[in-house]
């Protein structure tokens, strides 16, 4: 499908545009929102039809497998391209109605559809190199978004995220060229059938050098004990554009933790891998959490619960250990990916309404937003009681879903620590609700785009209800999407095609 490479030339060739369009914000602000409202119908188009006719592959430039570039469109990347597509356009949406002119002359547009590629090249590259590319265009993108109409605090905060990413990016061309140096290929569905044939020392090494890469992923997911850098990252993006970097980023890391531990490395001794990842989730979910019960920031608040539950969808990588238990842990972790991505973006984009209405994010010096905006507050504890896991919400069957997975694989520790996370989240969430929405709201002229702001963000509010409510199709896609990243084999042919598999494995072709 040749038309899979839409996906990232759509926002190349707008960020080109753009920049050619500098100093005209009118035409920018119309470009780039037509650009985002186009790919997102085309990717939802292609996530049918993936469901239908099953994973579909373009070889850049006619080069075969496993040598030339691969783009792969499966059923968990379609459903992320989703994601990052729906609430980037959303995150523009409010971007609209809160950017400043010299955000705009600091070539926000421009920036903004640098970042869309780089996620969007992250889900659908078939090949490792590639991913290290598209993580470094990503922190182009977020680093210069970051760095829009900067003050002092934002430049220091920016160096050390830029400074940060660098380092894993070296560690992630020495893993790299550890693996290669091993297995000849860095294709993920040539790593996949090559690992799974490989045992003893070579595979112990293989099992070694995978190790390398989870410190990159983690860092990038933010996960124990590599959290350290977002609780100061995030609250310093532009309102609208942080709802984007809340939900997609951190998961670019979730992602290609799933991708690469459960479906490409498949060598014997992997499942220590994964236990690894279960015992880090635990550490991630109470100290994200116990980190916003100290905060006094609404941002910061927030941006601490991005840590506690990114330590979910560790849980539910790490739970897949377990071979037996394997498809249905992936299928819990792609539903508490979707269900964490609307609902974080929604809070973020929220709470920039919130600062707006009331001239400041410290939760002591906010107050009276139910009386400023009844709808906006409402929406708020709507997400906030998504977010802690109270029914009828999305939270409520993301989180039930995991823990059924531990019960049943007899992990009573992890469990009890995602139960403890949920009531703490509440609590941490239950503390904004006092101070910033209840209470005698400050002097001073309110946020006059808040209604433009707030309506984006409602349908955000409205999709956690109804996964909530309405969650079959959903269960039946990522149960589909994890059978396809637990039984590889129909992602390996559909990149190396049948007959270089049967070759590879023995077969006549």
């Amino acid at each position: 499908m040749n038309s899979l490479a839409l996906v990232l030339v759509i926002p190349f060739a707008s960020a080109v545009v753009l920049g050619l369009l500098h100093g005209r914000p009118r035409l920018e602000r119309a470009v780039n929102l037509a650009s985002c409202l186009g790919l997102t119908a085309f990717v939802f188009w292609l996530l049918a039809y993936v469901d239908a006719h099953g994973i579909q592959t373009t070889m850049i430039a006619g080069y075969q497998a496993p040598f030339g570039i691969a783009l792969v469109a499966d059923r968990l990347s379609c459903l992320m391209l989703c994601l990052s597509m729906a609430v980037g356009s959303i995150a523009l949406v409010v971007s609209l109605s809160t950017v400043t002119a010299d955000q705009e002359r600091s070539f926000f547009h421009p920036l903004f559809q640098v970042l869309l590629l780089g996620v969007n090249w992250a889900f659908v590259t078939g090949d490792l190199f590639n991913l290290f590319v598209a993580y470094e265009v990503m922190l182009v993108g977020s680093y210069g978004l970051m760095m829009v109409g900067a003050g002092r605090a934002q430049v220091r905060q920016g160096l050390m995220y830029i400074a940060i990413n660098l380092v894993g990016g070296s560690l992630f061309i020495f893993g790299l060229a550890l693996l290669y140096a091993l297995v000849g290929t860095l294709n993920m569905a040539d790593i996949a059938q090559r690992t799974a044939e490989l045992a003893g020392p070579r595979a112990a090494a293989v099992t070694a050098v995978s190790m390398v890469l989870l410190i990159v992923f983690a860092l990038k997911a933010a996960a124990f004990p590599l959290f350290f850098w977002l609780p100061d990252s995030y609250p310093i993006v532009p309102t609208g554009v942080n709802g984007y970097f809340a939900g997609l980023l951190t998961k670019v890391g979730v992602y290609s933790l799933l991708r690469v531990f459960v479906m490409t490395f498949r060598q014997d001794g992997q499942e220590l891998v994964l236990e690894i990842l279960l015992v880090l989730s635990g550490f991630t979910m109470l100290l994200g959490v116990l980190g916003a019960l100290c905060q006094w920031d609404i941002r910061r608040v927030l941006s601490w619960h991005i840590i506690s539950q990114v330590g979910y969808m560790v849980m539910g990588i790490g739970l897949a250990a377990n071979a037996g238990m394997a498809r249905v842990a992936v299928a819990a972790t792609v539903f508490y990916v979707t269900h964490h991505i609307i609902v974080k973006s929604s809070l973020f984009m929220l709470a920039g309404v919130a600062e707006g209405l009331t001239g400041s994010s410290q939760l002591k010096r906010m107050g009276g937003v139910v009386g400023l905006a009844p709808g906006t507050a409402a929406l708020f504890l709507i997400a906030a009681f998504s977010l802690a896991g109270m029914p009828p919400f999305s939270g409520f069957l993301s989180k039930v879903l995991l823990m059924r997975v531990g019960l049943a694989d007899d992990q009573w520790v992890i469990v009890a620590i995602a139960v403890a996370t949920s009531f703490f989240t509440l609590l941490s969430m239950l503390k904004i609700w006092s101070y910033a929405y209840w209470g005698k709201a400050p002097l001073g002229a309110p946020f006059a785009g808040w209604r433009l702001a707030t309506a984006p963000a409602a349908v955000l509010v409205l999709a956690t209800v109804v996964l909530g409510l309405w969650a079959q199709p959903l269960l039946r896609y990522a149960d589909a999407a994890a059978d396809e990243v637990t039984r590889p084999q129909a992602y390996i042919e559909a990149v190396l095609g049948p007959r270089q598999t049967a070759r590879a494995a023995g077969e006549a072709p």
